[in-house]
């Protein structure tokens, strides 16, 4: 034993995956007498531990038996005080719903000093294995950690956390999903908000589960999700959401698919070199309610004839590309002007006018010369996207955009 060189360590183990805990939890976990470990930890990061360390499991999960907080502590002081180094080993990080803080509280209520070595939370590392980033600044300016049970502190406020329209992350919430999916929504949350759950993140038997939050507690239970899991309620998951339903694609119904009514008209603008799988992303998360059959044409600036995602995503739908000029669409309305189409392109956008532009085209010859935005500007991963369709295929909230006379050509 190393009485003279007795230390205390409080080390985040990371979410599951043994390569994702850092290079500093693997040096103390290396010096240590004794490890505490935590019912979450995956076993494998035992490696890194000394082949002669005592090794004490103090399981803490939910529905299970647990050591009481107290005899934790005692334990580690205990230890310490013998003049034996102990490593207390967490999943995730110890200060995010790891009591590291109430540990460390004691220990230096003790006189004992604590080094605290943070681990990837599962909050982050969750999502992100579904390409989930929870913040982006077109969905959501902050994230908000929260606990799904009401143990300490209480019951979570629900309706405030709902208005803030943050990315809600909930650990330790599968067992009260439904309760808390009623909550949300009798405090205003959109029924289409995209949710996730993700189970076991990071391990080789990660599951998961993509709905609006309407379906999400329903899905959860029909897939047979549970602990440990991280839920993420927010629009940054829609591009996951897109994502999974673009990968079922090929189960649509294609008697379905046929007799669907193709009343809309989608326009993009897309960066160089865009991946048509991120550019069918962005058109399904646009899309919202409305059916991926629903799509009648594609539309974009002569500029992109020859863009290599968009083209490929139009020939694996088999959806033709309507391309419109610079001309054509500085005479259509802008009602989200962008400053970059302006200085690269010359208009004031390229997404919304070329909806509009090729609405109105698909039924000037029969129905009416008018076309209304269905869905304005939208933008995923550098993608804009927005939907219009003739005024009298499809509801809108924007007022009606009148083209030019047909001896105008919109190609």
């Amino acid at each position: 034993m190393h009485a003279a060189m007795t230390r205390a360590w409080l080390i985040g183990a990371g979410p599951g995956d043994v390569e994702l805990m850092t290079l500093k939890a693997t040096r103390a976990l290396a010096q240590a007498d004794v490890v505490l470990v935590d019912d979450l930890v995956n076993p494998d990061v035992l490696q890194f531990a000394p082949a002669n360390a005592q090794v004490v499991y103090v399981g803490k999960r939910g529905g299970h038996p647990s050591t009481p907080q107290a005899d934790i502590v005692a334990q580690m002081l205990g230890h310490l005080r013998a003049g034996r180094s102990v490593a207390r080993l967490k999943g995730g990080d110890p200060f995010v719903f790891g009591r590291g803080g109430e540990e460390l509280q004691a220990l230096q209520a003790a006189g004992i000093e604590v080094d605290v070595i943070n681990g990837i939370t599962a909050g982050i590392a969750a999502p992100a294995t579904l390409g989930i980033a929870v913040t982006h600044r077109d969905y959501a300016q902050g994230v908000v950690f929260v606990t799904g049970h009401g143990a300490g502190s209480g019951e979570p406020d629900w309706a405030a956390l709902a208005a803030t329209r943050m990315t809600l992350v909930i650990y330790m919430g599968m067992r009260r999903l439904g309760e808390i999916v009623g909550a949300l929504l009798a405090a205003g949350m959109s029924a289409d908000t995209p949710c996730a759950a993700i189970e076991s993140a990071t391990r080789p038997e990660q599951r998961h589960v993509l709905a609006p939050l309407r379906e999400f507690a329903e899905a959860v239970v029909r897939a047979g999700l549970g602990s440990p899991a991280i839920v993420v309620i927010g629009g940054v998951a829609s591009f996951a959401l897109a994502r999974d339903a673009a990968k079922r694609d090929g189960r649509v119904d294609h008697e379905q698919a046929a007799s669907a009514i193709k009343t809309l008209s989608v326009g993009i603008g897309c960066r160089l070199h865009s991946d048509a799988a991120d550019i069918e992303a962005a058109v399904r998360a646009a899309l919202g309610s409305n059916a991926f059959e629903q799509i009648h044409t594609i539309a974009t600036i002569d500029a992109k004839a020859n863009e290599a995602g968009l083209l490929e995503f139009c020939s694996r739908h088999q959806l033709p590309l309507q391309l419109f000029s610079r001309e054509q669409i500085a005479a259509a309305p802008v009602a989200s002007p962008s400053a970059a189409a302006r200085a690269h392109l010359g208009v004031d956008g390229v997404c919304e006018p070329c909806a509009l532009l090729a609405a109105a085209a698909s039924v000037r010859a029969t129905i009416t010369q008018n076309a209304r935005l269905v869905v304005r500007k939208t933008t995923h991963a550098g993608i804009t996207v927005a939907i219009a369709a003739a005024s009298n295929s499809a509801p809108g909230d924007v007022a009606p955009f009148h083209p030019a006379p047909q001896d105008q050509d919109l190609r």
